[in-house]
């Protein structure tokens, strides 16, 4: 099985790291007997339990000012559009 780490590691082994952008999201929260603890409610619903996931980004691509950070912030999926469009260098 390869790990996270491993793909990292081939990427940066072939000089492809300083090019990547690597984004993570989880779907959003567990149904039924899914375990969304300690947020409240479940996918399908407005509770955090059912929006707020974990994520990620890294990647020599990632700008210099926001690697290692964290944020707050409410994102949508149709915000990674722009956001990736922007660092592709299309918009």
């Amino acid at each position: 099985m390869m790990t996270l780490t491993d793909s990292t590691d081939r990427l940066d082994a072939r000089g492809m790291w300083d090019n990547t952008l690597f984004v993570f999201s989880a779907d959003n929260g567990g149904v039924d007997t899914g375990n969304n603890y300690p947020l409240r409610g479940e996918k399908h619903t407005s509770w955090e339990g059912g929006m707020r996931v974990t994520a990620f980004l890294a990647g020599g691509l990632l700008p210099e000012n926001v690697r290692g950070t964290h944020s707050d912030a409410f994102v949508h999926v149709v915000d990674w559009y722009p956001t990736l469009c922007k660092l592709a260098g299309v918009v």
